[in-house]
């Protein structure tokens, strides 16, 4: 079992999940009590139960693409990550892409029936575009250059708009939730691009077209570092536009605390020479997205209650 755990990335989905309630429930359902406390008027939404189906779906996918990834990474995993690939041990790659097809179509069929329910039967091939993706990056796009890193980063930010997406009466408001899912995809794509350099060595061996494989690593950096500058200018943007005149929290307090988790990324990334400087620079950028997206927490107690 704990075997199986590893093959699907169940931290992983334990974060996915986490941060769709985190949107439902910090942000989606404070927005729609304000709107209440207004005009006396709670806008419809999904149900609790609609809305665990929704993550399960998500999950579910998220799940399927993390196995019919190690399903066509098994010979580039024997060189960057040896021993850490369990598919052909565990279990066979044909039973591993047949996990892939049943757990997408519970969660397209997940994905369509609450689609129906509210009323937007469209919404519903959002589901089976991010699992028609997860395919195409682990057989086709994961081989080219910065094609496989921007699909990963769209569906980053996909995990967080999906929530919004399934609630029709927040779209005017949805500004908000473009802010955070557009910060998912940028360290997302940051990332993705770290961890090519990380894995140089068998992206290079099984003729993978990767930026630092075409590239190089000088020039991957800097790629990585213009992203990097681009998103702290958006980040400071975004802070000024919403925060300038908070009487709750400085406005320079909080552009320090966003900001200087970036910089210590840039110096990372400067600084990396070895395999390893890569991993820890990759594990950081994981870090800062991961409390970027559970700040909607303390984003709801200081400024939604």
């Amino acid at each position: 079992m704990f075997s199986f755990l590893r093959v699907i990335r169940f931290p992983n989905l334990i974060i996915i999940a986490l941060s769709q309630f985190l949107v439902r429930y910090c942000l989606i359902i404070p927005a729609f009590q304000t709107q209440y406390n207004y005009t006396n008027y709670f806008p419809s939404h999904l149900s609790k139960l609609q809305f665990s189906l929704l993550v399960l779906s998500t999950v579910l996918i998220a799940a399927a693409g993390n196995i019919i990834n190690d399903v066509f990474d098994i010979y580039t995993d024997d060189i960057n990550k040896p021993g850490k690939n369990l598919i052909g041990k565990l279990i066979s790659a044909d039973a591993a892409k047949n996990l892939f097809y049943v757990l997408c179509s519970i969660g397209i069929i997940i994905g369509f029936y609450l689609a129906f329910k509210i009323g937007k039967p469209v919404m519903g091939f959002i589901q089976a575009f991010a699992a028609g993706s997860l395919w195409m990056y682990s057989t086709y796009y994961k081989k080219k250059v910065l094609a496989g890193n921007i699909l990963v980063a769209l569906l980053s930010a996909l995990v967080l708009l999906l929530v919004g997406f399934f609630e029709p009466e927040f779209y005017p408001n949805i500004i908000y939730l473009l802010i955070y899912s557009g910060f998912a995809f940028a360290i997302s794509l940051i990332r993705e691009i770290i961890k090519d350099m990380e894995d140089l060595e068998g992206d290079e061996r099984t003729q993978r077209k990767t930026l630092p494989v075409l590239a190089g690593i000088g020039r991957s950096k800097i790629v990585v570092l213009v992203l990097l500058f681009a998103t702290v200018a958006a980040l400071a943007f975004v802070l000024y536009t919403f925060f300038y005149h908070s009487t709750v929290i400085s406005f320079w307090n909080l552009v320090a605390l966003v900001e200087i988790p970036f910089f210590a990324l840039t110096y990372l990334v400067i600084s990396a020479r070895e395999k390893r400087d890569f991993h820890f620079a990759s594990t950081f950028a994981k870090l800062i997205m991961i409390v970027g997206v559970f700040s909607l927490f303390p984003f709801y107690y200081f400024f939604l209650r």
